[in-house]
């Protein structure tokens, strides 16, 4: 499993977000854990599986399943194999 692939997911879901939500999208994504960002780039720490459903759930919190649907849509571009993405994102 290849970071990079991930670091792809975070930025095109928290992007998208942000279409929607503006610049609380970034905000609520600095709160989850292992997630740093650094001039437009993002970095992920420990299980990038475990962050992107910490990531997702953050958005859930506050709007439900259309953040989901929207992260799901966000990333249907990124090559993943099964098993790779959280269950939320399947």
């Amino acid at each position: 499993m290849e970071n990079t692939k991930y670091q792809k997911a975070v930025l095109n879901i928290v992007n998208t977000q942000k279409l929607i939500i503006g610049p609380l999208a970034i905000d609520m994504a600095k709160k989850v854990a292992n997630i740093t960002f650094l001039n437009g780039d993002v970095q992920i720490a420990g299980d990038p599986v475990k962050v992107l459903h910490e990531l997702v759930k953050e958005y859930e919190v506050l709007f439900g399943e259309l953040s989901v649907k929207v992260s799901k849509d966000s990333i249907k571009e990124i090559q993943f194999q099964p098993g790779e993405l959280p269950e939320i994102l399947r």
